[in-house]
């Protein structure tokens, strides 16, 4: 998350180089034996209303399958690679799509897309943080970016969000990915005011750039970057695509 005002750009999550599916089979010879209680307190702990069992239109339980398993699948790799600066909860609650799939459509963006890029900035870990130390959760957030958010809330919806306006930067990055869901919508809704680009359609490039590096909105070729960011993070569910279960 970048804040035109101050730098332009933050460096991305150290991820691993390589793959990490390749690096996990290395260095275990049956991975498929590999059984993890993703039940356990921690992810409960994590993520409370993961066993809210609610029913999702057609597009969120879709999201919802699909990255569950992206979760589940990475969660067994960390148990043997652990890298630093995310942590996979396979945990993640049926509520959190049906409100991203909410987000999106007042966004006026896919859902697919907004999926996309919350998992490249964090892996859906609203306690993630960038190798800097500045940016924390959902889409890698800063304190001047959560101010923006609560001030464009309060100035333009009267706090229809929810969004707490005492809302300190150490609360924030405590809190569960549903509400931090609120907060990154609203700094989005800022940054498309800004730049002039409300009642339009934006693709995934465009909000990811938003994201990323505001001040480069209306270049296109910068545009284009981010959407190949978003298409090749949309890619992931494809590699377990055998293991989807689609009658959650």
């Amino acid at each position: 998350m970048s804040d035109d005002k101050k730098i332009n750009w933050h460096p991305p999550m150290q991820m691993p180089e390589s793959n990490p599916v390749i690096q996990f089979t290395q260095k275990v010879k049956h991975p498929e034996k590999i059984k993890i209680n993703f039940k356990l307190p921690q992810w409960k702990l994590k993520n409370r209303n993961s066993s809210l069992d609610i029913t999702l239109s057609p597009a969120a339980k879709k999201l919802y399958n699909e990255w569950r398993t992206v979760l589940e699948e990475e969660a067994k790799i960390e148990a043997v690679n652990k890298p630093k600066y995310y942590k996979s909860d396979p945990d993640i609650s049926k509520k959190f799509f049906s409100e991203l799939e909410a987000s999106a459509k007042r966004l006026n963006c896919n859902p697919e897309d907004l999926a996309a890029i919350i998992y490249r900035e964090s892996h859906f870990d609203p306690a993630a943080k960038d190798c800097t130390g500045t940016y924390h959760g959902l889409i890698q957030m800063d304190k001047t970016a959560l101010e923006n958010s609560i001030k464009f809330n309060l100035e333009n919806f009267g706090n229809k969000c929810g969004l707490n306006p005492k809302m300190t930067y150490n609360k924030y990055k405590k809190l569960p990915r549903e509400e931090q869901l609120k907060y990154a919508e609203s700094y989005l809704h800022f940054r498309i005011h800004e730049k002039g680009l409300e009642g339009k359609k934006l693709t995934g490039g465009q909000i990811y750039t938003l994201i990323h590096r505001p001040a480069d909105i209306h270049k296109a070729h910068k545009v284009r970057e981010h959407q190949n960011r978003v298409n090749d993070a949309k890619k992931e569910p494809q590699k377990y695509s055998h293991k989807i279960d689609t009658k959650t």
